[in-house]
């Protein structure tokens, strides 16, 4: 167990568009000004809800007023600059149904993997047409599957976009998507990403709403006693990636400690709510609840813990921060530069949340509980992040893309193809 200050994520830009200085007006290639128009693509938007959802909407709202954005959303209702772009969803009842030759004990995250599949190529394509008759600057995906899938399609725009992922699945630079801009949240992912077009800008939280002065009557109406010590954990009530069934198990050896998980359900869900019944009975909360009634459920916690061996981000991380919960996590050096200030745990190890837990330090917990908002408002909020996002976008439309060309390169390479064709038929 350890308790650690690390940097947080700086914002800052790659080479290839520093070379355009964000004083500078927003300039066609003739030199005149003109209106910057950036779409916002996510799927999962009102499909699901998690972290990456919530980022989407918060950076939405954050901008619409300031930028001209569109927002293409998978589900929910339309709204002034927002589109609801048709898709099969992950959650679709014919999508529930899927085989895969994969070992069973991988076979719920492959079937969710191919289900987001599914609902990723089918929004990329159903997306297309508003696309090429919006006139968009920047294409700014979130799902690396859409993103891959339109930027095969920059030669039918008459005006070249720019595709800018945001790389929320810490996807190497070998692997990341085709693109022509990538936002990392973290330092960490930065150091793994295509630096020459990468540029570093973390998730945010909104301090008005997650802060510690809020009140609440969660306890009250869950009937969690008032003297119990709470431990909460938000996310997807899974096996595989949250690891809840490790919480659990850790948690249960508390008397104290009741534990409260909130999150989306999946296919692992009845398991772990058996497992959490059996082992801390009348010890125990789930629930799941709209992100705006989220601050309730941690302003009823004393600590906030997740048992994941990595996150990409976490925007949870932020809002147990803001909101003054002393954060018990995984001890991964991305994790670190998120929380900075938190208790650092080998995970993995059977017994360290548990050890943690017991042996708390009253001291470093009042401490963890005024550091954590400190840590929120002075790197997080998204106040803060919103003129970033802004002058990346400017610097981003300013900059020149270009579609491959027919040259003597590719003649060759073409030919070699021809020959090695021909000689293949033998």
């Amino acid at each position: 167990m350890e308790q650690s200050a690390t940097p947080a994520c700086s914002i800052c830009f790659p080479d290839s568009i520093c070379r355009i200085s964000p004083s500078s007006p927003l300039a066609s290639p003739n030199g005149d000004e003109y209106h910057m128009k950036i779409a916002l693509l996510c799927s999962g938007l009102g499909n699901v809800q998690r972290g990456h959802e919530i980022f989407v909407r918060d950076l939405f709202d954050m901008l619409k007023g300031s930028v001209d954005i569109t927002l293409f959303k998978g589900g929910g209702e339309p709204a002034p600059n927002e589109l609801v772009i048709d898709n099969v969803s992950r959650n679709a009842p014919s999508l529930q149904n899927i085989h895969l030759a994969v070992s069973p004990r991988w076979k719920v995250a492959m079937q969710e993997q191919e289900r987001i599949r599914i609902e990723t190529e089918t929004f990329a394509h159903a997306a297309l047409r508003p696309l090429l008759e919006g006139g968009y600057d920047i294409i700014h995906c979130l799902e690396q599957e859409v993103c891959n899938r339109l930027y095969g399609f920059r030669h039918l725009f008459a005006h070249t976009p720019k595709f800018l992922f945001s790389n929320g699945g810490a996807i190497p630079a070998a692997k990341l998507s085709n693109c022509d801009f990538v936002q990392e949240h973290t330092e960490y992912n930065l150091q793994h990403s295509a630096r020459e077009k990468a540029f570093c800008i973390p998730h945010g939280v909104d301090i008005q709403r997650f802060n510690p002065s809020i009140s609440s009557d969660f306890r009250a109406r869950y009937g969690i006693a008032e003297d119990a010590f709470v431990v909460i954990s938000v996310g997807i009530i899974c096996y595989w990636h949250k690891r809840m069934d490790y919480l659990i198990k850790e948690v249960a050896q508390i008397p104290e400690a009741h534990l409260l998980i909130v999150g989306q359900e999946c296919a692992d869900t009845p398991a772990i709510k058996a497992l959490g019944e059996k082992l801390m009975p009348g010890r125990i909360t789930f629930t799941k609840m709209p992100h705006d009634e989220l601050p309730q459920a941690y302003a009823a916690a004393d600590v906030f813990a997740l048992g994941s061996l990595f996150e990409t981000f976490g925007i949870v991380y932020i809002e147990a921060l803001a909101m003054g919960l002393p954060v018990f996590c995984t001890e991964h050096p991305n994790q670190r530069s998120i929380v900075r200030e938190g208790v650092f745990l080998d995970i993995k190890q059977a017994g360290a949340l548990r050890d943690a837990l017991l042996k708390r330090d009253p001291a470093q917990m009042r401490y963890l509980r005024e550091r954590g908002p400190q840590i929120a408002r002075e790197t997080y909020a998204l106040e803060k992040l919103k003129s970033a996002y802004i002058e990346h976008y400017q610097r981003i439309a300013a900059s020149e893309v270009s579609l491959p060309r027919y040259t003597f390169k590719t003649k060759l390479q073409d030919n070699v193809r021809s020959l090695y064709r021909r000689l293949s038929r033998g």
